[in-house]
C-alpha cells in the first residue's frame, strides 16, 4: 500500500514538472527551450534513424563498469578502514584528496593516460564515485553497534562470520543512499567524459553532435534518456536489491499502510 501510494506521488511530480517545462517552454523559441513534445519528436527519430539503443548500450556498459569498481573498491576499503584504526586514519586525507578535484580535472589526466573511447570514461567514473562509496562504509562499519560486536568476541565468533553477519547488514543502511547518489554522479561523469573526449560511440558522442548542429531538441533528448536511465536503474535495480537485502524492511513498509 505504502509503495504504491509512493509511485502515485512520484508519478504526480514527474508530471507536474513536464507541465511546469511544457509552460515554460511557451514563453521561449524552440531553439532556446524545447517543448516536452519536441524532445519527444527527437526522442523518436533517434529510435527510427537506429542511433538511441546501440549508444545507450556503450556508456551503459562504461558507467556500470567504472560504477561497479568504485563499489567494490570503495566498499571494501572503506569496510576495512573501519575495521582497522591506522588503516583508517591512512586513508582518509587520501579519499577526501581525491574527492577534492573535479570530474573534469579527472577526465583531462584520463585522457593522457588512456584510451578516449573505453578505459577514460571508466578510470574516470571510478575515481569520482570511489570517494563517496568508501565513506559510507567506513561510517556504516564505524556505526555498528560496539556491544553487539564485543558480545560476539566473547563467544570467539569467526572473523568471517563477524564480518558477514553483523557489519554487512547493518553497513547497507549506510551504503544504499551512496550508491543512488554515486550512480547519479556515475552518468553525468560518464556523458562528460564522452563528450570532453570526443568520442565516436555513445551517448556523449550524440550529444556532441546535436551541440555542433545546434539541434537544442536533441540535446535535451539525450538528457532525458540519462535520466530515464538512472530512475530506471534506482527503481528496478537498487531498491529491489535492497528490499531483498534488507528483509526486516518489507515488514516496516507493509505496517506502514
Amino acid at each position: 500500500m505504502k509503495r504504491s501510494a509512493g509511485l502515485v506521488w512520484g508519478l504526480l511530480g514527474i508530471g507536474l514538472s513536464l507541465a511546469a517545462w511544457h509552460l515554460i517552454a511557451l514563453q521561449y523559441p524552440p531553439w532556446a527551450v524545447p517543448s516536452p513534445a519536441d524532445v519527444a519528436r527527437e526522442l523518436a527519430r533517434l529510435v527510427r534513424e537506429g542511433v538511441l539503443f546501440a549508444a545507450v548500450g556503450v556508456t551503459t556498459v562504461r558507467t556500470l563498469a567504472g560504477f561497479g569498481l568504485a563499489v567494490l573498491l570503495g566498499g571494501v576499503s572503506g569496510l576495512v578502514a573501519g575495521l582497522l584504526p591506522p588503516l583508517r586514519q591512512a586513508l582518509a586525507p587520501v579519499v577526501t584528496a581525491i574527492q577534492g578535484v573535479p570530474p573534469v580535472a579527472l577526465i583531462i589526466v584520463a585522457l593522457l593516460w588512456f584510451d578516449a573511447n573505453s578505459s577514460a570514461p571508466v578510470f574516470t567514473i571510478t575515481v569520482a564515485v570511489l570517494p563517496i562509496i568508501f565513506a559510507a562504509a567506513l561510517e556504516g562499519t564505524r556505526a555498528v553497534d560496539r556491544g553487539l560486536v564485543e558480545m560476539a568476541t566473547v563467544f570467539r565468533t569467526p572473523r568471517r562470520m563477524l564480518v558477514t553477519d553483523v557489519y554487512l547488514p547493518h553497513l547497507l543502511s549506510y551504503l544504499f543512499p551512496a550508491l543512488v547518489s554515486g550512480l547519479g554522479l556515475a552518468w553525468k561523469v560518464a556523458l562528460l567524459a564522452e563528450l570532453m573526449a570526443g568520442s565516436r560511440t555513445g551517448m556523449g558522442a550524440g550529444l556532441g553532435m546535436a551541440r555542433v548542429n545546434l539541434n537544442v531538441a536533441g540535446m535535451f533528448a539525450w538528457i532525458a534518456v540519462v535520466v530515464i536511465l538512472l530512475l530506471a536503474m534506482e527503481h528496478l535495480l537498487l531498491r529491489p536489491l535492497k528490499r531483498r537485502l534488507e528483509p526486516w524492511q518489507r515488514g516496516r513498509e507493509g505496517g506502514g499502510g
